[in-house]
C-alpha cells in the first residue's frame, strides 16, 4: 500500500499556527466560494467578518477618490482578509477581489475573536499582521526605485507565490489589472509582455497567463 503523500508546506497565517489550530479556524465558520471577480470585502465597508482563505488568490487594492487604484498586496491559501479591521472595529481600508475560484471560511468578528482568545494566539496575529506591514514598505520601495519591467517581474513572482507549492505558474490577471497594479499605461505592460512572449518567458492563450520560464523571469526580477 503506498504512502499518503506529505502536507503540502503552509503560507500566510497559516503556517504560524499548528496545524490542528488551523484546522480548527476554517471549522469555525461556514463555507463560502467566491467567482473569479467577486468582491469579498469593499473598502470603506464595516462588514463585520474576517475570511480565512483556504483555496485560490486574491488581490487587496485601495481605490483612490480619483478612481486610481494602488495594488495593495496579492493573498493565498492560508491567509487572513479583513483582520485588520476587526482589530478596532474601523472600515475596511481596501477592497479584496477574487482572481480566480477560491474557497473560504466564513468568520463573525465573534468567532473569531473566540478563537484567537480560545486557542491563545494573540502574539502570532500580531506577528502576522506587522508581516503585512513590512510587505506594504517594501511594496512603496520598490515603486519609488526600480524600472517597470523588474516590478512586473516582481509581481508575477508575488501571484505565483501566493498559489500552493506545485501549483502551475500562472498569472490570473488581465492587462489592465497588472497595468493599474503597477501605476503604468497599459501600453508599457503590453509591451513588456510582448518582448517576454517573442522570448518564451510566458505564455498568455489560452488564459492564465503561463509562466514558462521561471529563471529567466526571476533575472528580470534581478534575483540570483
Amino acid at each position: 500500500m503506498n504512502a499518503p503523500p506529505p502536507p503540502l508546506p503552509s503560507r500566510g497565517f497559516q503556517e504560524l499556527l499548528p496545524p490542528d489550530q488551523w484546522d480548527d479556524l476554517i471549522r469555525t465558520g461556514p463555507e463560502a466560494v467566491a467567482r473569479s471577480g467577486d468582491a469579498l470585502l469593499s473598502q470603506g465597508g464595516r462588514s463585520g467578518v474576517v475570511y480565512a482563505l483556504r483555496t485560490g488568490r486574491v488581490r487587496v487594492v485601495h481605490t483612490e477618490p480619483d478612481g486610481n487604484e494602488a495594488l495593495i498586496a496579492v493573498r493565498g491559501p492560508g491567509d487572513l482578509l479583513g483582520e485588520y479591521a476587526q482589530q478596532d472595529h474601523g472600515e475596511h481600508m481596501a477592497s479584496v477581489w477574487a482572481l480566480e475560484a477560491c474557497e473560504v471560511t466564513r468568520l463573525t468578528t465573534a468567532q473569531f475573536k473566540s478563537f484567537v482568545q480560545r486557542r491563545r494566539c494573540e502574539a502570532l496575529l500580531q506577528r502576522y499582521i506587522l508581516s503585512k506591514i513590512r510587505q506594504g514598505g517594501r511594496r512603496i520601495w520598490h515603486a519609488a526605485n526600480l524600472q517597470t519591467e523588474q516590478r512586473m517581474a516582481l509581481l508575477f513572482l508575488e501571484v505565483i507565490g501566493a498559489a500552493p507549492v506545485g501549483a502551475a505558474p500562472t498569472v490570473p490577471m488581465t492587462q489592465a489589472q497588472v497595468a493599474a497594479s503597477l501605476g503604468v499605461a497599459l501600453s508599457s505592460v503590453t509591451r513588456i509582455l510582448a518582448q517576454w512572449k517573442e522570448n518564451d518567458v510566458i505564455r498568455t492563450v489560452p488564459a492564465p497567463l503561463h509562466v514558462l520560464d521561471m529563471a529567466t523571469l526571476a533575472r528580470h526580477a534581478n534575483l540570483r
